[in-house]
Formats: structure tokens, sequence, C-alpha cells
């Protein structure tokens, strides 16, 4: 009895550390939050076609905020009877204590041939220092929990605010800097499509966008998907 007590407890010890391990790499390389909380954070997600006779089709899962919940069905018509799409989109900043955790979730879902990723616009109060580097903290997951998977960045879009767009590309360049550190990672380069939209026309808000504009990011992003999936 006192050798299995043993036994057991030397079987929890290593169970133990190893979820404490996986914690471990899912936690937020940077101490303190600065950005904080938003009044209302929030996270959504859908897998579609799990069991159903597309569920052989490639996936491909899209990260991102409600600009890719704007374009997201318009990317699931284009990749119809092509790919299967999951999809999570969220308020939290790379830099949000819960923001790896969550991904992991997404990330252990299924297998993805593909993963379009992008996070930004919920991210304009953050140091740009924190966000680039839990920003190639994100990468790095993904890549650890789907190595086979062709990873693209997407570029978060302007705004109608000046100053907020400023922020963007800055945001923008730092992401693509933590791209570049982790090497071998497609471009999906939103930001140069809707900056040349018109500001008066084309978004329904300083943030979002009208039908016509989305109809367009959709185009872009499926047709990005489908040429990484070909690599």
């Amino acid at each position: 009895m006192k050798a299995r007590a043993v036994m057991s407890a030397a079987v929890a010890a290593v169970v133990a550390t190893a979820m404490f391990a996986a914690r471990a790499e899912e936690k937020c390389p940077v101490a303190e939050n600065y950005r904080g909380h938003e009044n209302i954070e929030w996270s959504t997600s859908y897998a579609y076609g799990l069991t159903d006779k597309s569920s052989k089709l490639p996936r491909v899962l899209l990260v991102g905020d409600s600009i890719c919940n704007g374009y997201q069905g318009g990317v699931r018509s284009r990749l119809s009877r092509k790919m299967n799409v999951t999809y999570w989109i969220s308020s939290y900043c790379v830099t949000s204590k819960p923001y790896l955790t969550l991904l992991s979730v997404y990330l252990d879902e299924a297998e993805y041939d593909v993963i379009h990723f992008n996070n930004g616009l919920h991210s304009l109060q953050t140091p740009t220092a924190d966000y680039e580097r839990a920003y190639q903290a994100a990468l790095e997951l993904i890549r650890r929990k789907q190595p086979k998977a062709k990873l693209v960045w997407c570029s978060s879009t302007p705004l109608t605010d000046a100053a907020k767009t400023a922020k963007c590309r800055e945001l923008n360049a730092a992401a693509e800097r933590a791209v570049a550190k982790v090497g071998g990672i497609a471009k999906d380069d939103l930001y140069a499509l809707c900056d040349k939209f018109d500001r008066k026309s084309d978004w329904r808000d300083v943030y979002h966008f009208k039908a016509h504009a989305i109809a367009k990011q959709a185009e872009q992003v499926a047709d990005v998907v489908l040429k990484a999936l070909a690599r």
C-alpha cells in the first residue's frame, strides 16, 4: 500500500508539473497590462463543418476582432466547398492576461491547415514595446501548437480618426517586427487595402466598415488564405 501511495504521489506530481508547464507556455510575457480592461470584454467563436460531409476539407482559423467578424461570413462563402472555417474574435489585447489561454483553446480545437492571425484595434492604449513582445509570444504559441499550419499575419485596419490611425500604424510595424523574428509567415495587408477607401463613404463609424468595403476585405482574405494553403 505504501509503495502504491508513493507511486500515486509520483504520478500526481508528474501530471501537476505537466499542467504547470502548459500554463507557463501560455503565460503572457508582459508583467503588467497597462491597457487594463475595456468596459465590456467579449469573446466569440464558431467552428463550421466539424462532423458533416465537408469535415475532411482543409480548415482555416481566423483570429481577430469585430473587423474579422465583419468579413468572416464573406470568407466562408468564398471558401465554400474548398475549406472549412473556424473563427475566434475577441476584445482582448495580446497583452491581456487571458489572451494566450483563450487562444490556446481554439488552437486545440482542431487541426488547421492555415491560421490567419490579427490583433490590434483593441490595443491602441497598449505600450508598443509590450505589444510587440506579447505578439511574438502569441505567434510562437501558434507555431508550437499547430506546427503544420501555414501562418498568415493580417495587419490591422486604419480608422477615420487620424491619431488612432497613427497608433494603428505603429502597432502594425511592431507586429511586423514580431513576425520577422518568428519567420516563415505570410502577410495579408488589410491596412493597405483599406487605406485606399474613402473615409466618408466606406466607414460606418470610427472603426467599422460598410458592407461594400467588408466585401472587398473578405475577397482579399479568402484569396490570401487559398494562396497560403497552396504553398
